[in-house]
């Protein structure tokens, strides 16, 4: 039996193992979010999802409180839950800001050519407002099937930057004016803009200036301006387009089914300018050849019983 001074050394080697255990822990789980420095690279393999992206995908979280609670419970989606809370908290605020400064907003080379469509993966779908409506809706039924230069920012400084790219010597495309001439150079295209929304402060700003940004947009551009809630794109969705800094600016070039095409970031220059655009050309060129194909294809197709 320990006496009372052995009970007490006892607890003291419990209570300081314990105490040692924790901040082993703790130690771990600071290193696990010390953020690394962010080396600009050059895009000179596709971005995006491997998988198509369907009209369900991130809608926020649709769980019951039910399902909320066996996931609380569930280690290894916690397990999980840590990981991706440790990427959130070493890529803060401040960090996001830092990076910005130090890259000027080139948060990474834009590919020297556009990628072609076997090789080429998806933009994802999101959901948001539009100036139109307050129901939220998915970006997907906008995206499909049209030739798309979308636009996402998040903070005013993004959302400048992104601007360059559409002041062309033909016109401001982004203005009402500049759309129209955008329509007549790209009947096949249209220009998306995609805020996403940081927290609920700055989604009750934009939404209080939603008739505001109708004015300034065309008319036809009311309903292709959607308000995302960021909180609704996983982390890792952001990775895989490289849309993972809260104050850049980034711009993405979608073809008909939704695949990217080319990307860029930060100010406009004019390499990147001119190459964006010749994009847009490239795929209106690819869209005319697949329309011509299909009807070439329809022909031979009625032809073949006539000569049978």
């Amino acid at each position: 039996m320990l006496s009372s001074s052995g009970r007490l050394l006892t607890l003291r080697g419990f209570s300081t193992t314990h105490r040692a255990a924790f901040i082993g822990k703790f130690t771990q789980q600071l290193a696990a979010t010390k953020p690394k420095r962010h080396v600009v690279e050059t895009l000179n393999v596709p971005i995006g999802l491997e998988k198509a992206p369907e009209v369900t995908d991130n809608q926020g979280d649709m769980r019951s409180v039910t399902q909320k609670f066996k996931d609380f419970m569930d280690r290894d989606k916690n397990r999980l839950r840590q990981k991706e809370l440790e990427k959130e908290i070493a890529k803060s605020g401040m960090y996001d800001l830092y990076t910005y400064r130090n890259t000027k907003g080139k948060l990474f080379n834009s590919p020297p050519a556009y990628w072609k469509s076997e090789k080429a993966l998806y933009f994802p779908n999101f959901h948001g407002e539009d100036l139109t409506s307050s129901k939220p809706r998915p970006t997907l039924d906008t995206l499909l099937g049209k030739i798309s230069v979308v636009r996402v920012f998040t903070s005013q400084m993004g959302d400048k930057s992104s601007q360059g790219f559409f002041k062309t010597s033909e016109a401001n495309y982004l203005s009402p004016e500049g759309y129209t001439r955008f329509l007549e150079l790209y009947p096949k295209a249209q220009i998306i803009d995609i805020n996403i929304t940081e927290n609920a402060t700055k989604a009750l700003f934009v939404k209080m200036s939603k008739s505001n940004l109708a004015k300034m947009n065309h008319k036809d551009r009311t309903d292709k301006y959607f308000i995302v809630p960021r909180k609704t794109i996983p982390l890792d969705i952001r990775e895989q387009i490289k849309l993972d800094n809260t104050y850049g600016g980034f711009i993405y070039v979608l073809d008909p089914s939704m695949k990217i095409r080319w990307a860029v970031c930060g100010d406009a220059e004019d390499k990147e300018k001119n190459m964006l655009w010749r994009t847009v050309r490239g795929l209106h060129k690819e869209l005319a050849q697949a329309v011509e194909k299909s009807k070439l294809d329809e022909e031979n197709a009625e032809e073949e019983p006539q000569k049978n």
